[in-house]
């Protein structure tokens, strides 16, 4: 089974249990999905994987280039320490567990953002901070890449 590629942005609020719906269209990508994985993500965001992806990754950190054994090792213990399995709800939601909604400083508000074969999750805010940051390297790459 190929990974889904996932796309687009979606903004959601988050309820004061902390519970998250995930766009319907993400969800029908994932099909019949159990036990995804929630962790720390880059730049601040959650990362949330299907087992195939999460799979992936972690064979990836296995062949992991760092030089320096206690920073690889350090990275994988608080990148793992931070993961959890979550499953979708009967209406379609995720529980953010609370250190990972404080690692991302989620308030109410979420932008659900497809990258591939992963879904990140930022605060609003905070998404809309980095979008207006990082548009130049955008536009720098995106003509490299003649797309």
């Amino acid at each position: 089974m190929s990974l889904p590629n996932f796309v687009g942005v979606y903004f959601y609020s988050m309820d004061s249990k902390n519970r998250l719906a995930v766009p319907a269209k993400m969800r029908l990508a994932m099909g019949e999905t159990r036990g995804m994985i929630l962790s720390c993500g880059l730049e601040g965001c959650l990362s949330l994987y299907l087992g195939e992806a999460w799979r992936k990754l972690n064979a990836r950190l296995e062949e992991a280039p760092l030089n320096n054994r206690m920073e690889q090792r350090a990275f994988k213990r608080m990148l793992y320490a931070s993961a959890c399995e979550v499953d979708f709800d009967d209406e379609g939601r995720i529980l953010l567990p609370q250190h990972l909604a404080d690692y991302a400083q989620m308030k109410r508000e979420a932008a659900i953002i497809g990258v591939g074969e992963k879904i990140e999750i930022w605060a609003k805010e905070r998404w809309s901070a980095y979008q207006k940051r990082e548009a130049r390297a955008f536009t720098r790459h995106a003509s490299r890449l003649e797309i």
